[in-house]
């Protein structure tokens, strides 16, 4: 009975496992302002990235209307959010970018990244030339 119960509470603890993050930011009049909220479920080592990107977008929004975002937050305007090219004609969607991560053939920091532009709504299509396919 007790192994049921702590597999049950495993399970549901697997599955309630999200990472979140926030980003405040101030205006000129001083007012503090939350800017961003988000959350990704999924894996937790990954999830990290997408926060991570996610963030740093806003962040960098945030700055250029004009805002300040408080000191520890900073290191996310630096960030590079470059993601891999999908293949031509096609653009990442999630059943693509599992793929390629479980081939090895993106990093965490990458898979994140590029779940975080799905969920954004600005994955686009590559449109390469004929030369560069």
């Amino acid at each position: 009975m007790i192994h049921r119960f702590l597999s049950i509470f495993a399970v549901l603890f697997l599955l309630s496992a999200c990472t979140t993050g926030k980003l405040y930011y101030t205006k000129t009049s001083g007012e503090r302002v939350l800017g961003c909220d988000v959350e990704f479920v999924g894996l937790p080592s990954v999830d990290k990235f997408a926060v991570e990107y996610a963030l740093s977008l806003c962040a960098k929004s945030s700055v250029k209307k004009g805002y300040s975002i408080d000191k520890e937050k900073e290191y996310l305007l630096t960030l590079e959010l470059q993601i891999p090219e999908s293949k031509c004609g096609e653009s990442w969607n999630h059943k693509l970018v599992k793929e390629h991560y479980r081939a090895g053939k993106l990093s965490k920091k990458e898979y994140g990244y590029i779940v975080a532009n799905i969920d954004l709504g600005l994955a686009a299509v590559n449109k390469c030339s004929p030369i560069t396919k």
